[in-house]
């Protein structure tokens, strides 16, 4: 199946807490949280997964983040950098409703919105513990929000194109999802914040992975690693640098 996957950083998050990522974690390690976009290109159809964040200074007013982007982490920069015109773009799926993966829904003026019916049920009217994550917070508007008339709720697994699947992921929160990739070389899963960092998955035994700390139901989350462990895929996570190592990417390449 000839899909090409290219993932744009557009920013990061300095210098967060370990502990942050991987629960129950222990000590004082701190990483840096990537932020990408993904674009899929298959069967003449054009993907975005996740659309990141707001500038810097925003992102610094309303979360306890030193966030950075460098002018070519520009979301509408970089995706023209490698090639894509955010108009082409057909469908945008966001894995879930964070504000650090849908703040720019908008940019995609063309494109059909895909999240999970639970989590727009639940991005309405989360608990108060994370209303943050999804700024629903006074004088705020949700950014998910920006594209309401173009958003698709899905309610269980469907494929997008041939070689091209959403899939449930629950556990992260109640309708985090995921996409998963047929590609030439092999089956790849871009995880969302189900599988965060790579810390999250043990490929070897889907029982010894670690839940991300951020969570809405923990045993969901262990029913996502076992259900990923069936997929027989690589995982890819959302926040980790590493991830431009996979095969998934080396035909990523500026053009």
């Amino acid at each position: 199946m000839s899909v090409r996957v290219s993932a744009i950083r557009v920013g990061r998050s300095k210098d967060v807490p370990f502990a942050a990522a991987v629960y129950g974690a222990a000590g004082d390690e701190k990483i840096d949280i990537h932020m990408f976009m993904f674009v899929i290109e298959a069967a003449g159809t054009r993907i975005v997964v996740d659309t990141g964040t707001l500038d810097p200074e925003y992102v610094r007013r309303h979360h306890p983040y030193a966030f950075v982007r460098t002018p070519e982490e520009l979301p509408e920069t970089a995706l023209r950098e490698y090639g894509f015109d955010p108009d082409d773009i057909d469908y945008v799926v966001n894995t879930h409703l964070h504000w650090d993966h849908c703040s720019n829904n908008d940019l995609f003026r063309n494109a059909q919105i895909l999240v999970h019916r639970r989590e727009l049920e639940y991005a309405m009217h989360p608990l108060p513990l994370h209303e943050r994550a999804y700024e629903k917070l006074p004088g705020l508007q949700a950014p998910w929000m920006s594209a309401w008339d173009r958003t698709e709720a899905l309610s269980r697994e469907q494929q997008i194109c041939p070689g091209v699947t959403v899939v449930p992921l629950p556990g992260h929160t109640p309708g985090s999802q995921g996409v998963l990739i047929e590609a030439d070389n092999g089956r790849y899963l871009l995880a969302g914040d189900a599988m965060g960092v790579y810390e999250n998955w043990n490929p070897n035994d889907w029982r010894k992975s670690i839940a991300p700390t951020i969570h809405t139901n923990l045993f969901e989350c262990y029913e996502t690693f076992e259900f990923v462990a069936g997929l027989d895929c690589e995982v890819i996570p959302s926040h980790d640098h590493r991830i431009l190592d996979s095969a998934l990417f080396r035909h990523s390449v500026r053009t």
